[in-house]
């Protein structure tokens, strides 16, 4: 079994033409909605962040840090729930309607949440124990410069470990939504054995992809961090740069969507001769 990613990409495609309306519809749900959840607390307007930086000694926040971190998990669960959903959607023969769709994806994104948190926190585990073991981190950044350069090549390493990990698992979301599954451990245990052929096409892939992603992002953070630094709160201004991160995430989104499924759908094995012609 083997992916090609120009397959995959043809997929995605086909799929995004058959399947606009869900998509715009959960893509609605799982961007516009937790940004206006989050625009609706203080700490997280890029104004507020920038004030902290360039003065945090002074500036403070008032209120309990409970609150922004309840809503980063509202926010996370709706975003996982919209994103199985609008898997489910794509892949099953005969939908059931939306509200059935996110019923199945609010239970099944809130399993592949809580799975992908531990699985990370496993590695970030396994991978501090070696730092931990030779002293720590603090005892190694304060040492001799070439500590802080071996420091430095292994977190890169680090990173891209994880970055394999991922394009390993890329297909679990895609296979749960499919199946209509609930538990995630068999969807990670069929992603990475699908993508075991075409492991390092994938890290490629997904890494160029990051950085494709990456030049938007810096540029819309540097063009709105500039209005912010010469306006008044609340320009006309400001307001077009909401827009742009709206756009720029819900582009974001759609790919987190239909890259997956159309590479589910190029591993899938090719139909036999009897097949075909039954």
């Amino acid at each position: 079994m083997d992916i090609e990613i120009r397959q995959g990409l043809a997929e995605a495609r086909a799929l995004a033409g058959a399947h606009w309306r869900a998509l715009l519809t959960y893509t609605a749900i799982g961007v516009l909605l937790p940004f206006l959840l989050l625009a609706s607390e203080p700490i997280f307007s890029l104004r507020t962040i920038m004030a902290i930086v360039s003065d945090p000694w002074t500036y403070r926040v008032g209120g309990s840090i409970t609150g922004p971190l309840y809503l980063l998990g509202i926010v996370a669960v709706i975003v996982a729930g919209a994103m199985l959903a609008a898997w489910n959607a794509l892949f099953t023969e005969f939908r059931e309607g939306v509200i059935s769709e996110l019923m199945y994806g609010m239970v099944a994104g809130v399993a592949y949440l809580l799975a992908n948190i531990l699985l990370y926190a496993m590695i970030v585990f396994v991978s501090v124990l070696p730092l931990i073991l030779l002293g720590g981190v603090a005892a190694l950044s304060a040492g001799r410069e070439s500590d802080g350069v071996l420091l430095e090549g292994y977190r890169f390493l680090l990173s891209l470990a994880g970055s394999w990990i991922g394009a390993r698992l890329c297909l679990a979301g895609a296979i749960m939504g499919a199946a209509g599954k609930l538990e995630p451990v068999s969807a990670f245990i069929e992603s990475w054995r699908r993508t075991r052929t075409a492991q390092w096409r994938l890290f490629g892939f997904y890494f160029l992809y990051g950085i494709v992603f990456a030049i938007p992002i810096v540029g819309l953070a540097m063009a709105h961090g500039a209005i912010i630094m010469t306006s008044a709160p609340g320009g006309w201004l400001e307001t077009l740069m909401s827009l742009g991160w709206i756009l720029l995430f819900a582009l974001y989104f759609l790919g987190q969507i239909l890259i997956p499924a159309g590479l589910y759908r190029a591993s899938r094995p090719a139909a036999a001769a009897a097949e075909v012609f039954a």
